[in-house]
């Protein structure tokens, strides 16, 4: 994927409210490959919108190293948070770079909500993309014909995506072991006190699953099947055989563990992701109720004008 010989540059487009973690990670990544390849084997440049400060996400400002549209990177990664102006993806100036990059074989990567942006200039189509599960919902909803994959990160020829935060790290390990070897990457994994170096076959858990894996192996596996089937909710007799419990027995885990009934939990997750779908995306409210498991506009109204104290059609246009 990389020139076989010299110094390759690794360029990061940062899109303002971007994680530092991610850029952090992965520069402090091939900085310590350099270091024991014992010489420059990659050189990083960041770059921005009119160059200068861009503020990431904790609102530390930094001086990128270049304008978009400057010179040709060998690989070029994406940088945005989930919040990141709209108007940037959009930007004639950034899509007319990332598309005469692509156009020249350049890799390029999305890290974090970073595949927003290469989607929006028409760069992902055909290809299977990783981002972080909190964008991915409304990333789907968005662009339907692209496949999201619920992977830690994914290498898809010459598109490289990740999650963010420590998936960064487990992506440039990948990109230095193909590049400079498994003993290399090893080392630089080492340094950087990873204990496991995670593969493209590690899945991304969400908040709830992070929690409920601590507590109950069997709570997990129900909360991944609700997530997987927001859509077309699934039985709690049918969730009940999945996990090899009884209803009763599925009742008492999710009272011990979440303090909720699995039907309440289970309808929570699904009103949570409408939401996400009404703030994020321009469906009609009688999709995205059809999209989280709701059988009428007037059912799906009721209940969510219980659970966050405003109807759909209010809580869209309090974003305006």
């Amino acid at each position: 994927m990389l020139e076989r010989e010299g110094t390759v540059e690794i360029g990061f487009l940062l899109v303002p409210g971007f994680p530092l973690v991610c850029l952090s990670s992965a520069l402090d990544a091939l900085r310590h490959a350099n270091g024991y390849a014992d010489r420059e084997r990659y050189r990083y440049r960041t770059y921005a919108l009119g160059g200068g400060i861009v503020a990431a996400s904790n609102r530390l400002d930094i001086q990128v190293g270049g304008e978009v549209g400057e010179g040709e990177p060998s690989m070029l990664f994406v940088c945005a948070g989930s919040e990141f102006p709209s108007g940037i993806a959009h930007h004639p100036t950034v899509q007319g770079w990332l598309r005469r990059l692509a156009s020249r074989g350049v890799p390029l990567g999305g890290i974090s909500a970073g595949s927003y942006v290469l989607a929006e200039a028409g760069l992902m189509g055909g290809y299977r993309c990783a981002l972080h599960w909190y964008d991915a919902a409304v990333f789907r909803e968005t662009f339907p014909d692209i496949e999201v994959t619920d992977q830690l990160f994914c290498i898809d020829r010459d598109r490289l995506t990740c999650s963010g935060g420590a998936a960064t790290i487990d992506m440039m390990l990948r990109i230095i072991d193909d590049d400079l070897g498994g003993r290399i990457a090893s080392k630089t994994a080492e340094m950087m006190q990873v204990e496991r170096v995670r593969s493209t076959v590690d899945r991304q858990a969400s908040a709830s699953l992070y929690k409920a894996k601590a507590r109950s192996a069997p709570l997990a596996k129900a909360i991944l099947t609700m997530e997987e089937n927001l859509d077309q909710p699934v039985s709690m007799i049918d969730l009940s055989e999945t996990i090899g419990l009884t209803r009763r027995q599925l009742h008492r885990l999710f009272r011990q563990h979440t303090g909720e009934t699995p039907t309440d939990f289970y309808r929570d997750m699904r009103l949570r992701h409408a939401r996400a779908l009404l703030h994020g995306t321009p469906a009609k409210i009688i999709d995205v109720a059809a999209a989280t498991g709701f059988g009428s506009h007037s059912h799906f109204t009721k209940v969510y004008r219980e659970r966050f104290g405003i109807s759909p059609l209010k809580d869209r246009h309090s974003d305006l």
